[in-house]
């Protein structure tokens, strides 16, 4: 598989695949008990089914029933429902696709496990609802397990519960799970759990939707000093969010969760924008909720379509951003509409990857109000990485002069002078004559070690009109360490003898010493030559 595939195209090809072998995937299911080449027959469907992702577990039978399982990799509710949804419309009479395991509706049947036969309707359980979370704790009693190992007996158990009741019910309703030592009062047989759960957990007898339900969550935002440069998200005190593992991992700095999603070829992001810290925070909360509802309805699409860009994953709210959690099955037709529904927007809005390291886009023009207010208080918090990380996702056209300013000064305030230059210079036929390029391009100079070479500029920036206190120190620094050379240079060519005790000149490593220290050179080399003033 293609790993820059996108999950809308891995659902293309399989469906151009199931299309392409309808027939025999039909004479499969027609001929399952009588064929002789079961393993061939799972073989050629996994071929297919590795078009959407790598062990991806199924099953097929029934009446044309075809079955995907999430098999615990719970990522999959939210995107198997777009893979069946998208069942062509000449086969739907004929069959039926399923993104998860489905109950059985109380239907009794034989179960098979680490060398031990049940049948369901012997296995009993005692169910306590909740009805805050409509959820329900379970016991479970099995008599033909007693002698199996405890965690034997669990995960047998949990299988046992994904077929019997539906992969959706149990990952939604159920809570907490124990095992019983012996038979309690109260306990019914897991045929009837079903029904159970639907009648007193369910709304109006629906299972619900594993991708439709939100959790919400409160943190402590870190002090400003302890944020760093790892602005997105930390400044969240309290969201919501329907895949709750895609936080942690964000907040532990892991990205396996975003991997689970990007075997597929869909993409976790979240978008962010600075909102305006004296507006009643209700209002902005408004607001936030406003966009995220035109952002399903005009650019993601409607869940359970079959045509959405991608889904809703939730929505938070910063000291600082408001932000919006999304799922991606298509990025490019995503950012497409987005930049074209967004480019009305009052904000300047980015998005990142849902992870710590993952790569930030700007889906706004940088003309929109706030853009320069953003970055100075990003510069305020010493984020000068983020800010990099923002111009740097500008295209080249609207990076203008003073935007040139802005990411140099972030280049300098990550020690990363060298390009620093080569920035300015793209630059330079503008910048020879304003103070602050040349301030930005002495400063630059000097801390590549072209002390000497930054002279020139940092006078020009102070007749210029810079009168900063920085500036004229700097320039006094490059130019004290100008006249130790030259003094240097005299005393070499003066032949003046030096003391044997004390370290040679030509030994002497300058480049630290006169930024450092206050000691006088003559401790080291000796007495300068008579009228020479350092």
């Amino acid at each position: 598989m293609n790993q820059g595939t996108s999950f809308t195209e891995r659902a293309k090809q399989f469906w151009r695949w199931f299309s392409a072998n309808e027939e025999k995937l039909s004479d499969i299911v027609q001929n399952r008990n009588h064929s002789d080449n079961g393993e061939a027959a799972v073989a050629f469907i996994s071929e297919g089914v590795s078009l959407l992702a790598e062990e991806l577990h199924f099953n097929i039978g029934g009446d044309h029933e075809f079955t995907f399982s999430v098999d615990g990799k719970y990522a999959l509710f939210f995107l198997l429902p777009y893979v069946t949804a998208n069942l062509p419309e000449q086969y739907r009479d004929k069959w039926n696709f399923f993104p998860c395991m489905q109950g059985t509706g109380g239907h009794n049947f034989g179960f098979r496990m680490y060398g031990t036969n049940v049948n369901t309707d012997h296995v009993m359980v005692s169910a306590a609802p909740d009805e805050e979370s409509k959820t329900a704790d379970l016991r479970f009693y099995i008599k033909e397990w007693e002698s199996l190992e405890e965690k034997d007996s669990y995960n047998a158990f949990y299988t046992l519960l994904d077929l019997s009741i539906g992969e959706a019910l149990a990952h939604v309703c159920l809570n907490n799970v124990e095992k019983a030592e012996i038979l309690e009062e109260g306990m019914f047989p897991l045929t009837e759990l079903e029904q159970w759960m639907i009648d007193n957990l369910c709304e109006d007898g629906k299972i619900p939707d594993p991708a439709e339900r939100y959790f919400g969550y409160e943190k402590t935002p870190p002090d400003e000093e302890a944020a760093g440069d790892d602005l997105p998200r930390q400044d969240i005190f309290v969201g919501i969010a329907k895949y709750t593992p895609l936080l942690s991992c964000y907040d532990d700095g892991e990205d396996d969760c975003y991997q689970k999603f990007t075997d597929f070829g869909a993409k976790p992001v979240f978008l962010y924008y600075f909102y305006d810290n004296e507006a009643d925070r209700n209002d902005i909360l408004n607001e936030r909720n406003d966009l995220m509802d035109k952002l399903e309805e005009e650019v993601l699409g409607k869940l359970g379509s079959g045509r959405e860009t991608g889904l809703l994953l939730g929505g938070a709210m910063g000291e600082n951003c408001a932000y919006i959690d999304l799922l991606l099955y298509d990025e490019e037709a995503f950012m497409e509409k987005a930049k074209t529904f967004l480019s009305s927007s009052p904000y300047m809005i980015f998005g990142k990857e849902f992870y710590r390291d993952g790569r930030e886009f700007l889906l706004t023009d940088h003309a929109v109000s706030g853009f320069t207010e953003r970055l100075q208080q990003l510069h305020e918090v010493d984020a000068h990485g983020e800010i990099i990380k923002i111009i740097e996702a500008l295209p080249d056209d609207k990076r203008d002069f003073d935007l040139t300013n802005l990411y140099a000064r972030a280049l300098n305030n990550t020690g990363q002078e060298e390009k620093t230059l080569e920035v300015l210079e793209s630059v330079r036929e503008k910048g020879e004559n304003d103070a602050l390029w040349n301030w930005r391009y002495g400063y630059a100079l000097y801390y590549t070690g072209r002390k000497a070479e930054s002279i020139p500029c940092l006078e020009k920036a102070i007749a210029l009109g810079d009168d900063h206190p920085e500036t004229a120190e700097l320039l006094e620094m490059a130019r004290a360490y100008q006249a130790k050379i030259e003094l240097e240079a005299k005393r070499r060519a003066a032949k003046i003898p030096r003391d044997p005790n004390k370290v040679p000149f030509e030994d002497f490593d300058f480049t630290n010493f006169w930024d450092n220290s206050d000691y006088a050179l003559e401790e080291y080399v000796g007495t300068p030559p008579a009228n020479e003033q350092f």
